[in-house]
């Protein structure tokens, strides 16, 4: 949905008038959570929400991130021992 355009980002809805501030609000959540600091906030974009960056979806990509590399290890394995890795 992301590379289609079809999922808007605060920074996008700023832009057309729809939010009053491009401040990525996960990150908000996150710090509040925290105790810590709400100032100095990215901007919600894409690219930011997708990276470990981003205070309110670093554990979720990490995780991802792992997940990916631990699926290319056990492929890399399987066709060093002339097998087909599926999904």
């Amino acid at each position: 949905m992301a590379v289609a355009g079809n999922t808007p980002t605060a920074s996008f809805l700023t832009k057309i008038g729809k939010m009053q501030s491009a401040r990525c609000w996960l990150c908000k959540i996150a710090r509040e959570a925290q105790g810590e600091s709400t100032d100095g906030l990215a901007d919600e974009t894409h690219g930011h929400i997708s990276s470990a960056g981003c205070k309110g979806m670093a554990t979720t990509v990490t995780a991802a991130h792992h997940s990916i590399w631990r699926q290319h290890a056990r492929c890399t394995k399987a066709k060093k021992q002339a097998q087909v890795c599926h999904g």
